[in-house]
């Protein structure tokens, strides 16, 4: 079992900025790869297979939100897989 790794990062952007973070976000999912960094902090990601995508848009009282995540299961980190199918009943 894995060790719980984290990157984060924040910060006040105008909308061209976010856009050309989402466009190497974009191309980085093309390559398979991704690598953020701030300073000497570098992280890597490799999303494959199936991903799971979540949107999420709120507004209240002047102020608007939208999230998006990307998520996966790395491939040594899957769950066996099962060709029967679930079946509940009464």
């Amino acid at each position: 079992m894995g060790h719980d790794q984290r990157f984060v990062f924040e910060s006040v952007q105008d909308a061209l900025s976010i856009r050309k973070y989402l466009e190497a976000v974009m191309e980085g999912l093309g390559k398979g790869r991704l690598v953020v960094a701030t300073g000497a902090e570098e992280f890597v990601l490799e999303p494959s297979g199936l991903l799971n995508f979540t949107v999420k848009a709120r507004r209240r009282s002047g102020e608007g939100r939208l999230s998006l995540a990307i998520s996966w299961k790395c491939p040594d980190e899957e769950a066996p897989k099962t060709a029967e199918t679930l079946s509940i009943k009464a």
